[in-house]
């Protein structure tokens, strides 16, 4: 198997586990679950996101598909940073139960987002 194939499975193994601990999260925070608050739903996310991360900076120095020079690349990224904004105010910052469940339904929105443009690539 190509490092390519490995990168890229690895990526999206990383992506679902992403996914599915954010919606685990979610799901705590609107059972106002003390899970939400262990030291592994602390930790495990950032470790998860930070193979996630350099598992995508790889596959962009592998392919030459840099951001800014290939649109959906940039796109993605540019979800990407609002899908962290919107998941940190789902999360923690959202003034009210409200306002973090508006804000968790943002994120899965917008990762749905990240998740079509990284399936249909659409060039511009």
């Amino acid at each position: 198997m190509s490092w390519y194939l490995i990168l890229k499975h690895a990526h999206l193994t990383f992506a679902v586990i992403s996914l599915l601990g954010f919606f685990l999260r979610g799901y705590w925070m609107v059972m106002e679950s003390a899970l939400l608050q262990t030291t592994a739903a602390k930790i495990l996310p950032h470790l998860n996101d930070t193979l996630l991360l350099g598992s995508a900076i790889a596959l962009v120095v592998m392919t030459r598909q840099y951001p800014i020079v290939v649109g959906w690349v940039t796109l993605k990224i540019l979800l990407l940073i609002l899908y962290i904004v919107f998941g940190t105010f789902a999360l923690k910052r959202g003034r009210t139960k409200a306002q973090r469940i508006k804000f968790l339904m943002a994120s899965v929105v917008v990762v749905a987002g990240i998740f079509l443009v990284a399936v249909t690539k659409p060039g511009w």
